[in-house]
């Protein structure tokens, strides 16, 4: 492996301002698995509402940091979070014109993070504003250490690539883990500057992980029961099929140890992955490459 040169191990560089043609993906993106394909479609409908709110948690606590090199690094961050969540509601838009119809799922997803991620409500005392943000952005770092541990996953893993999937939706789902395990320690590093207390952070990831799952399972069901071309429901035994044979994240590793890890009161995020391997693959991706080649022909920083 060459040496790259790092920015900052866990925080990110820029955004990249990839875009993706969808005319060729087909609905089943990993050929013959209708249930593999919708596990990992249920990601364009969580990330684009979730990422929202981690952008805004994270500018709240902005006020908060008096730290430069962390202050510099919160700006791409959120770059690149706005970039991530408008990438995936376009695949949104692609399965709309293939039958599958989102919007109700992701209304009331859009209503549940409102509540718990959103801002405080209005019977909070005011005194407990400052804890509410604080376990907002517990909550964010929380969500962003299984965004890295599946950005790590679709990195390394070759099982999707065995299986022929469609190489524009697995550019799609390596840049956005790339750029995940590039920043994978930012929110979590802004949580502990601002606060740093163990059991608000312990509490929601104890809270966090189980809704997560909840609500991917009910993400893959209710694509399942909208897929106009399949008669099947979503089976625990798929699950597993599909994580021997690399397709997916195993229910083990999203529901056991990647919480546990997290729990540990010396946990830190930089060792979950591996930054030279996310980017190398950013110097690699088509869709990374094609946007730097804009980005020079029209005399702009790669940042947009």
């Amino acid at each position: 492996m060459p040496e790259v040169e790092l920015h900052h191990d866990g925080h990110p560089k820029y955004r990249r301002m990839v875009r993706f043609d969808w005319e060729n993906t087909p609905l089943h993106w990993v050929p013959g698995d209708p249930f593999a394909t919708h596990m990992m479609n249920v990601l364009h409908l969580l990330l684009p509402e979730g990422e929202r709110h981690f952008i805004k948690a994270v500018l709240e606590a902005s006020s908060l940091v008096d730290d430069p090199d962390l202050e510099a690094s919160i700006k791409p961050f959120i770059q690149q979070e706005s970039w991530h969540a408008w990438a995936h509601q376009v695949v949104l838009d692609h399965l709309a014109q293939q039958g599958i119809e989102t919007a109700p799922y992701t209304e009331r997803l859009r209503k549940t993070l409102s509540m718990t991620l959103g801002d405080p409500p209005k019977f909070l005392p005011k005194a407990l504003h400052r804890w509410w943000l604080y376990r907002r952005l517990a909550d964010v770092a929380a969500l962003e250490h299984f965004t890295a541990m599946l950005g790590q996953w679709v990195l390394q893993n070759r099982g999707l690539d065995y299986a022929g999937t469609d190489p524009v939706m697995l550019d799609l789902l390596r840049w956005h883990g790339a750029e995940e395990v590039e920043h994978r320690s930012l929110v979590f590093d802004v949580y502990q500057h601002v606060s740093g207390n163990y059991f608000i952070r312990a509490f929601s990831m104890f809270m966090t992980a189980p809704l997560f799952i909840g609500w991917w399972i009910a993400g893959a069901k209710y694509l399942m029961a909208q897929d106009p071309t399949i008669d099947a429901k979503w089976r625990l035994r798929d699950w597993w099929r599909a994580a021997r044979q690399y397709k997916l994240p195993g229910p083990w590793q999203l529901l056991v140890t990647t919480p546990v890890r997290y729990m540990r009161p010396s946990h830190h995020p930089g060792p979950e992955a591996v930054t030279e391997m996310a980017i190398e693959y950013l110097e690699y991706s088509p869709a990374a490459k094609a946007a730097r080649e804009r980005a020079l022909s029209q005399g702009k920083a790669e940042v947009g």
